[in-house]
């Protein structure tokens, strides 16, 4: 969880020049997506909520106004970019695994996951990524 947590900070650092805070407040339901971690048996789901998404879009793309088809885009890219960022983190320190493709998996609720971190921008916008064994 820490290559994981490590990976989602430099990605919104380096993508908005905006550093995200640790929340103990978790976010259960909102954009859904997942990426599972394959050699681990783990899915790493990130879940975001509209205002962290928009504000992504904003400072990332200039999308002022984004579509619902653009938030949904902006989970994936922001699951891809994570955990790909994870891998290559864990490379370096010869932990190897591979990802499958990130699926958006609709504005939902998550229930059962083994673990989780929470993050917040300033403002309103909030994140969490769950992990979850596929066994």
């Amino acid at each position: 969880m820490e290559v994981i947590k490590e990976s989602f900070f430099e990605v919104i650092k380096d993508s908005i020049s905006v550093k995200p805070e640790e929340s103990i407040i978790p976010l259960k339901k909102g954009y859904l997506t997942s990426i599972e971690m394959i050699g681990r048996e783990t899915n790493v789901l990130l879940v975001f909520n509209k205002p962290f998404l928009k504000t992504m879009c904003l400072n990332f793309l200039g999308d002022e106004s984004p579509s619902d088809d653009a938030l949904e885009d902006m989970a994936r890219e922001l699951a891809n970019l994570t955990v790909g960022h994870a891998k290559v983190i864990a490379q370096e320190r010869k932990i190897n695994f591979n990802i499958s493709t990130p699926e958006f998996l609709g504005i939902r609720v998550i229930k059962d996951y083994d673990q989780g971190i929470h993050f917040r921008l300033k403002g309103s916008g909030h994140c969490s990524i769950f992990l979850r064994s596929s066994k």
